[in-house]
């Protein structure tokens, strides 16, 4: 769950949401005008923030990002993030070759930012690192969970929101891979059949 820390939230798997000072990240901002909530069928919510890939600090437009995009909520104590660390990595290698983005939404109020940065650097994530301040993104697509995955055609357009695959604790197990058969149908212009699945978080 997004602990309760999270909009005040849940306090367990969502943690507080410092700027990432040492990695130049500053307060994500979400824009006023967007009205969605990043349903499947509507955009995803309008919002600028500074990301990191690596050493490299950028800025980053959720309007603006020209290619399929996976947003995946986690939180460092999070207790559905760390299970699917590999899995995230194998489908970043799967699939950012292919042109698709990953961006990492550290959605948590309590945790500290250095500790966000030292997280993803240390799961060896390639996609970009986000430090939601205040939650304000998580707010907009009023999450509710860690775990969630958001993926975005290269319009902005929503075309799966849910969790990764259908088993947490055991990748043996795993029936269907939601993420990973959503990603190959848009890539192949293909209507994404499954647009959801459980979160664990």
């Amino acid at each position: 769950m997004l602990s309760k820390l999270f909009l005040g939230f849940a306090v367990a798997s969502m943690s507080s949401i410092p700027t990432v000072a040492a990695c130049a990240q500053g307060p994500a901002e979400a824009k006023a005008e967007t009205k969605t909530t990043g349903k499947v069928g509507e955009k995803m919510p309008a919002f600028t923030a500074k990301i990191t890939r690596g050493d490299k600090a950028s800025d980053f437009d959720s309007t603006k990002t020209g290619k399929t995009t996976v947003y995946v909520l986690v939180g460092v104590t999070c207790p559905a993030t760390k299970p699917y660390t590999e899995r995230l990595c194998a489908l970043e290698a799967a699939y950012m070759p292919k042109g698709v983005d990953f961006v990492y939404l550290y959605v948590n109020v309590p945790e500290k930012a250095a500790e966000k940065a030292k997280f993803h650097k240390d799961q060896k994530f390639t996609g970009a690192f986000l430090n939601d301040e205040k939650s304000a993104i998580a707010k907009e697509l009023k999450a509710t969970k860690t775990g969630e995955v958001l993926i975005a055609d290269k319009d902005g357009k929503v075309l799966y929101r849910g969790g990764i695959d259908d088993n947490m604790s055991d990748p043996a197990k795993v029936k269907n891979k939601f993420v990973a058969q959503a990603l190959d149908e848009i890539l192949a212009g293909k209507p994404v059949t499954k647009t959801t699945g459980p979160v664990f978080g």
